[in-house]
């Protein structure tokens, strides 16, 4: 149980320096930066140096320290400029705000430790009778140390005569952080891709990540590991196969006008069974906020297999994907 400290407020509070404050919810706190979507103005990016205080506890926070250390609990307004009152398991101390170098939400309650989103879009001419439906989305489960992630993309095509899925993945991850900015990772995935011949992917995968933040709207992961295969093409040929996997993710996010958000993945396994076999998964999406919480989608995606499971041949498969995202 935390120690018993009452605070008068129910939303997130920033206090500054210039003796105003805005109320509304504190959202991250990552290079001296600091997120707030603020009551009737959205989301904003702040500077630490403009703010005194911060009160936000009414939801619970995991915090990293830039001396490496880690706490999980709530913020309260201090009385010393530059600081915030920090009440977690562990009791309640005293912390300058610059000395938070990661802060990120994780909720109170079950339904509050969830997030994600959800695109779809779907084109159709009438001279070809070819209709193709995509989705995508993703819902994460946040906790003090770790997320637990299931996400997701389809591509369905009809013509006058049947609909098949043509292009499908559907993953499931968990993230045990261990120490600040370090995390371990667990990865099971299904995969569809007629494009390269392949009927079905199971992999499991294991690995070690680490975050490097490059600025206030920049961030970069990397993951390496091991990842287990078992394949069918589409003339039920099976294979178990097992690769080495290194992972690339990038985000860039703006949240001033226009809020923008730009997301990189690149996926690389060379196989550790199979000689001279190498793939390549990878997408970049971009989201544009037309209104709250709701965004235009355009994602570029490709894969690529030096042997494919279909024919033994090179193959590769790209194409774009628009569409209406909601974020929750």
């Amino acid at each position: 149980m935390y120690p018993r400290v009452t605070f008068s407020q129910v939303k997130d509070t920033l206090y500054f320096y210039n003796k105003t404050k805005i109320v509304g919810e504190l959202l991250k706190i990552s290079l001296a930066r600091i997120q707030f979507d603020a009551d009737g103005v959205g989301i904003i990016s702040i500077k630490n140096s403009k703010v005194q205080s911060i009160n936000a506890s009414s939801r619970s926070f995991r915090i990293e320290t830039t001396a490496g250390a880690e706490v999980q609990g709530y913020l309260g307004r201090s009385p010393i400029p530059g600081s915030v009152i920090v009440i977690s398991t562990q009791g309640t101390s005293e912390m300058d705000i610059d000395d938070i170098a990661n802060l990120v939400y994780f909720g109170t309650t079950i339904l509050s430790r969830f997030t994600g989103n959800l695109s779809a879009g779907y084109t159709y001419t009438k001279s070809s009778k070819i209709g193709r439906l995509n989705i995508n989305g993703t819902i994460a489960y946040n906790t003090a140390k770790g997320q637990t992630q299931l996400d997701g993309d389809l591509i369905m095509t009809s013509d006058s005569t049947k609909a098949y899925v043509e292009r499908a993945n559907l993953a499931a991850s968990h993230e045990h952080t261990f120490a600040p900015l370090w995390a371990a990772v667990v990865i099971v995935k299904y995969q569809r891709n007629l494009e390269l011949g392949l009927e079905r992917r199971w992999q499991q995968g294991i690995g070690i990540g680490k975050e490097f933040v490059i600025d206030q709207h920049q961030q970069a992961i990397a993951i390496g590991g091991v990842a287990i295969n078992q394949e069918r093409n589409q003339e039920d040929t099976k294979a178990n196969t097992t690769e080495a996997m290194l992972q690339m993710k990038y985000n860039f996010f703006s949240f001033s006008r226009p809020s923008l958000t730009v997301s990189f993945v690149e996926t690389a396994y060379v196989s550790l069974t199979e000689a001279n076999r190498i793939r390549l998964d990878g997408d970049i999406t971009t989201d544009y906020e037309i209104v709250k919480d709701f965004y235009v989608s355009l994602e570029f995606y490709h894969n690529y297999d030096s042997r494919s499971p279909g024919t033994g041949d090179p193959n590769i498969d790209f194409g774009f994907v628009a569409g209406l995202r909601f974020k929750f």
